[in-house]
């Protein structure tokens, strides 16, 4: 399987959940967050942070800009608007997990 190269645009990227299974047993794995409720995060989760939506902008100037981030929810579309909020505060490495946990759980039973 090939590495997975992080790439810096100014726009929100998808990343596949294949793409980061393998990003994750690299040495440069990307700061997760978890925009789901926290009783969903805790009943399954791919580690990082757990920032809810509603509560999301309030938290942006707590994260490293610099840092690649993949943002994660059930299905995709919070962790896009999430995701968009980081790109508009000069984030340059912003990806969402296209399907969110229900894409990554497939993934695994596939």
């Amino acid at each position: 399987m090939s590495k997975f190269i992080p790439t810096e645009l100014e726009v929100v990227q998808f990343i596949e959940p294949l793409e980061l299974r393998q990003w994750l047993t690299q040495d440069n794995v990307p700061m997760l967050i978890d925009v789901r409720e926290k009783e969903k995060y805790q009943e399954f989760n791919l580690g990082g942070n757990n920032i809810s939506i509603l509560e999301f902008a309030s938290h942006i100037n707590e994260l490293d800009p610099d840092e690649p981030t993949v943002v994660y929810c059930q299905v995709g579309q919070k962790s896009f608007n999430a995701a968009t909020l980081l790109i508009q505060s000069d984030f340059s490495s912003v990806y969402s997990l296209k399907g969110g946990i229900e894409g990554w759980i497939k993934l695994l039973k596939g």
